[in-house]
């Protein structure tokens, strides 16, 4: 369900891209001959004015047919001053540039929506929840999922106290009680330096968190976090797009689409709110990878009509054809690629969100 759920919600950020496209075609007088839920082949389909509208057979994101995308194309008599070729190129720009801009607009508003109905308040517990290799709990034999129930028989409930404790007794030996499994144990551990601060002591253990209700924000506030995100997380992607070509790291952190329902589908179990900022974030990056220079993607296209407006001309078909066999083969690579790391994630250790 949390699968089904999650391609829900990716389809209609296509969709709303897609809106974006028709839209605009519409505002300028271009005419728009197909608004499809989902891609063709269509399930229903009825004609509304000049538009068919309809449910295609392909339950993801939505497709846009303008007249006269390609020069090529032939076009019905009296109609020619109506197909996409025949407006100035600004106006074919902003057409194209509008489904990237939707997208953009859906993620400020998802942002918003996230801060205004409140961020997501966590508590921490006395979960182990990550152990540090080499540390004194690893050599102690903590494991993630234990609960620390005292150390040297202070009890408390609250991880800071122990935190604390722990911090004030670098280099000693302190004895441990857990629970693990029902069963409680005592362990010897050795507390050993914080490397950022040699003068306190650290055991090498994170504690769990727990949801503790939400902290609605005042709308100006939210509003202000929420563009403070979209310029902060279009450089992030800016940066991981660098890293792709770069840095090995960078290429496999890469997902596929299996990749980010899989990830978008366990938010939701983390929280409605968390969804709702993944969706953002998901709507951003759908933007920026759009914007992109390369056919044929948004970009691509929005770069080929500014040549043209340099130049003069037309630029030729065969041109066209083969700079999108470079995109479409790039686009190839990082998919199988992206591909790869999502299987290698499903057969080892899951995609580690609730973990």
């Amino acid at each position: 369900m949390l699968i089904f759920i999650s391609i829900v919600g990716i389809g209609l950020l296509i969709l709303f891209h897609e809106s974006g496209h028709f839209l605009a075609a519409k505002a300028f007088g271009m005419k728009a001959e197909k608004f499809y839920l989902g891609f063709p082949p269509a399930l229903v389909k009825r004609k509304m004015g000049e538009t068919e509208y309809g449910v295609g057979f392909i339950p993801l994101g939505g497709y846009v047919k303008i007249m006269g995308m390609t020069r090529e194309e032939e076009i019905p008599a009296g109609e020619e001053q109506r197909a996409y070729y025949s407006q100035p190129v600004w106006q074919r720009i902003m057409t194209i540039a509008a489904g990237p801009l939707m997208n953009v607009f859906l993620a400020g508003l998802l942002f918003f929506v996230f801060y205004y109905q409140g961020v997501p308040n966590y508590r921490p517990n006395t979960t182990v929840a990550q152990v540090v290799s080499g540390s004194g709990a690893q050599n102690a034999g903590i494991r993630p999922g234990d609960k620390i129930l005292a150390v040297d028989g202070v009890k408390s409930g609250d991880p800071e106290a122990m935190r604390t404790f722990l911090q004030q007794h670098p280099e000693q030996k302190v004895t441990v009680a857990i629970e693990r499994g029902g069963r409680q144990m005592v362990l010897k551990a050795t507390v050993g330096r914080n490397p950022g601060d040699a003068s306190q002591g650290q055991l090498g253990i994170g504690f769990g968190e727990d949801l503790a209700g939400t902290l609605p924000m005042p709308v100006f506030q939210a509003g202000k976090d929420a563009v403070s995100d979209l310029g902060f997380i279009t450089k992030e992607v800016f940066i991981a797009i660098k890293n792709i070509f770069i840095s090995e790291q960078g290429r496999s952190q890469l997902s596929s689409p299996i990749g980010i329902v899989a990830v978008s589908s366990e938010t939701i179990s983390l929280g409605w709110g968390i969804y709702i900022r993944v969706l953002g974030l998901i709507s951003l990056q759908l933007a920026i990878f759009n914007l992109l220079p390369l056919l044929p993607l948004d970009g691509g296209h929005v770069l080929f009509n500014l040549i043209e407006k340099i130049k003069g001309s037309p630029i030729r078909r065969e041109t066209f054809e083969r700079v999108s066999i470079i995109g479409l083969t790039l686009f190839a690579f990082l998919f199988i690629m992206g591909l790869m790391n999502d299987i290698q994630k499903l057969l080892g250790h899951g995609f580690g969100l609730n973990h």
